[in-house]
């Protein structure tokens, strides 16, 4: 049985880490954890620790014994910009996301979305999909928690990326993915009735490559994913050999 991992930002005293409440009531009340059980912390900046759980006063203290350095991310920085689509679609998104190795998980408004979100609902719907990544690190062993943020605008989200492989991803695109030598990528997913040519040409025209997943037509929320995993592959993540041109 995996060891229990919980997320407890840092920084950590030496030897007796206490738990906030919502990690103590998971491990008390959820997984009925005793004392002496062994459980592993995590910061979400890439620190993390092994060693044994104290309860006692209704309260959990975390006895540190070694501080471990090993990591779980992905060699190739990615990023996902997924437009807006129905919250329980972004869950699931955002869930997969972290567990496919995503640094950076953005949300941007596109001609064809259906949902909206802006102001309150914007930000309350950012904290909930961090507390789903954070839930998603504690379970794929991941110690860097991946920042999830919005832009304003399409535009915005086509100028605020910097990675290296900047791919729109398009069924009418002629050609696959090239990621070549990039060691950061990121992949720009429209919502479920896709992009517009307006946006594809905006794109190509603002220094993106728009770029074919296979022969099918993916879901919104199945593209994204299998573009992190592609590049994943071809970069060495699986332990698999990917073509000398980074190709997906």
């Amino acid at each position: 049985m995996p060891i229990p991992r919980f997320h407890i930002p840092g920084p950590w005293p030496e030897s007796r880490v206490p738990f906030p409440e919502k990690a103590s009531h998971h491990a008390m009340r959820v997984l009925r954890m005793r004392n002496g059980d062994r459980a592993e912390i995590f910061d979400g900046r890439g620190g993390r620790a092994s060693g044994t759980l104290d309860f006692s006063s209704g309260k959990t203290l975390f006895n540190l014994e070694r501080r471990l350095h090993d990591t779980a991310e992905s060699p190739i920085r990615l990023t996902l910009l997924q437009a807006f689509v129905t919250q329980e679609k972004l869950d699931w998104i955002v869930e997969k996301a972290v567990e496919e190795g995503a640094a950076e998980i953005a949300l941007f408004p596109a001609a064809r979305c259906v949902t909206r979100l802006a102001g309150e609902k914007l930000s309350k719907k950012l904290q909930k999909l961090t507390a789903v990544a954070v839930s998603a690190c504690e379970q794929c062993g991941r110690s860097v928690l991946p920042e999830i943020t919005a832009f304003e605008s399409f535009g915005a989200m086509l100028s605020g990326v910097s990675s290296e492989a900047k791919v729109i991803l398009a069924p009418s695109a002629e050609s696959g993915i090239r990621l070549g030598s990039a060691r950061s990528a990121a992949f720009a997913v429209g919502p479920e009735g896709g992009f517009t040519e307006e946006e594809i040409a905006e794109a190509e025209a603002a220094g993106w490559t728009a770029g074919l997943l296979g022969p099918r037509i993916l879901r919104t929320e199945t593209a994204g994913l299998v573009a992190l995993a592609c590049a994943n592959a071809v970069s060495g993540d699986y332990g698999m050999t990917g073509s000398k041109e980074g190709r997906l």
